[in-house]
C-alpha cells in the first residue's frame, strides 16, 4: 500500500543481478540525466566500482537496506532485470522490466512461479512476445518488442581494446572461444534445482581438466568461462588454455559481461538464453547439453521438441563436444543456415539500437 499512495520523485531506481548488469549498463549510459534527480544503484556491495564513468547524481545502496527500500518507493521510474520487491507496480510508478534474456525454458507462471505485473516488458520478437506476457501474466501491449538493451554491448568497435583490458594477449591464439553455461542448481534469486548437478564448472559428468587442456593447445584456442552468478561455486582448475572468470574477475578490470562476449569467435552454452543473444553476431554457437533428457524432466521448455529451437546439434559427451569445437576452430561453419532460420523467428530488429527503442517508451517529463 505504502508503494501506491507515496509521492514519486524524479528519480531512477536501477535493480540487477549481477549489481551492474549488462542492460542496466547500457540504459544509465543513455540515460536523459537533465529529466532526473537522481539515479540509484542497488548493489550487493558498495565497494564494487562500477564499469561505466558515473554521469552524476547517482548514488549506490545496499540492497536488502532500508535506503534501497526508500528509493524503491519513492522512484518514478525503476529499472530491473530480475524484478522489484512488488509484483504489482501501481500506476504512479513507470516500472521497466528488461528481464534477462529470452528464455528457452519456461519461467514465471508456465513454470509455476509468480508472474509480475510491470509498466514495460521487453522482447525480441512477436513469438517472444506471446511467451513473455503468458510467462508473466501481463497483457499482450504490455510487452514492446524493442530488442534486450545488453545486446547493444555485442557489437564492439574495438576488439583489440577489450582484449588488453581482460589481460589476453590474442596473437597467441587461432580462435577465442566463451563458455556460459547455467545453473543446475541455484543458490541465489530464484532457488531450485534442474538436470543433473556435479562437481565441476563444466556441468559434464567427469570432466577431464588435463585433457581438455592438451586438446586447446593443440588446437591454438583459449576458452573463457563463466558459471553463472545463480550456480554454487565450485573448484576451477588453473589451465593454461582457460581462463575462468567470475564478476569480482570482470570488476577489477573494468570489464562487462557481454563485450567480452562480443569479441569471442564462438559460444559454447546448454540451455542459456545467451545463445539467442549471440546469433546476432552470426559466428559459431556449440550446444553442450549433456543432461538434455535429465534437465528437460525436471525443467518445461517453451519450446517443442527444444533440439529444434537450438542453433546447432547438441552435443552431449566431451568427444561431441571437442569435435564441435574443432569445426569452429578451423572456421568451418556447419550451421549456418539454421541459425539464420532461427534467427528470423527470435529477433524482429538487429540492428544493435535496442537501448534506444526502450528509453523512447518512457515519458521522462
Amino acid at each position: 500500500m505504502i508503494v501506491r499512495v507515496s509521492p514519486k520523485r524524479k528519480y531512477c531506481f536501477m535493480k540487477g543481478l549481477p549489481t551492474f548488469e549488462d542492460s542496466l549498463v547500457s540504459l544509465y549510459r543513455e540515460l536523459p540525466m537533465d529529466k532526473l534527480d537522481k539515479v540509484i544503484w542497488s548493489c550487493f556491495d558498495l565497494d564494487s566500482e562500477p564499469p561505466f564513468q558515473d554521469r552524476g547524481k547517482t548514488i549506490y545502496v545496499r540492497k536488502g537496506s532500508l535506503k534501497e527500500l526508500y528509493y524503491g518507493v519513492v522512484s518514478k521510474y525503476v529499472m530491473t532485470s530480475h524484478g522489484h520487491f512488488i509484483n504489482r507496480v501501481p500506476k504512479n510508478q513507470v516500472c521497466l522490466n528488461v528481464w534477462h534474456g529470452m528464455p528457452l525454458k519456461s519461467i514465471g507462471l508456465l513454470d509455476g512461479q509468480a508472474g509480475r505485473e510491470d509498466t514495460y516488458l521487453c522482447a525480441t520478437s512477436e513469438l517472444y512476445q506471446d511467451i513473455m506476457a503468458r510467462s508473466f501474466g501481463v497483457p499482450l501491449e504490455n510487452v514492446k518488442v524493442t530488442g534486450i538493451p545488453r545486446n547493444d554491448l555485442l557489437d564492439v568497435a574495438e576488439p583489440d581494446a577489450i582484449f588488453e583490458q581482460a589481460g589476453i594477449d590474442r596473437s597467441k591464439y587461432k580462435k577465442v572461444c566463451f563458455w556460459l553455461p547455467t545453473y543446475r542448481k541455484s543458490v541465489l534469486g530464484y532457488i531450485g534445482e534442474d538436470g543433473t548437478e556435479v562437481d565441476n564448472v563444466f556441468n559434464m559428468d567427469g570432466f577431464d581438466h588435463n585433457a581438455f587442456q592438451a586438446f586447446l593447445s593443440e588446437q591454438e584456442c583459449l576458452c573463457i568461462l563463466k558459471p553463472h552468478p545463480m550456480a554454487p561455486k565450485k573448484h576451477a582448475p588453473d589451465l593454461d588454455n582457460m581462463l575462468i572468470i567470475d564478476e569480482e574477475w570482470m570488476m577489477k578490470r573494468g570489464l562487462m559481461l557481454y563485450p567480452l562476449l562480443g569479441v569471442c569467435d564462438f559460444l559454447i552454452s546448454d540451455i542459456s538464453s545467451v545463445m539467442i543473444d549471440f546469433m546476432l553476431l552470426d559466428r559459431p554457437i556449440v550446444v553442450c547439453f549433456e543432461d538434455s533428457e535429465a534437465y528437460q524432466n525436471s525443467r518445461n521448455m517453451n519450446f517443442d521438441p527444444i533440439e529444434d529451437w537450438l542453433p546447432c546439434e547438441v552435443a552431449k559427451s566431451y568427444g561431441e563436444l571437442t569435435k564441435e569445437m574443432k569445426h569452429c576452430i578451423r572456421s568451418e561453419d556447419l550451421y549456418s543456415e539454421r541459425r539464420e532460420v532461427l534467427k528470423k523467428k527470435f529477433f524482429k530488429q538487429v540492428d544493435f539500437h535496442a537501448t534506444d527503442r526502450v528509453l523512447k517508451l518512457i515519458d521522462f517529463s
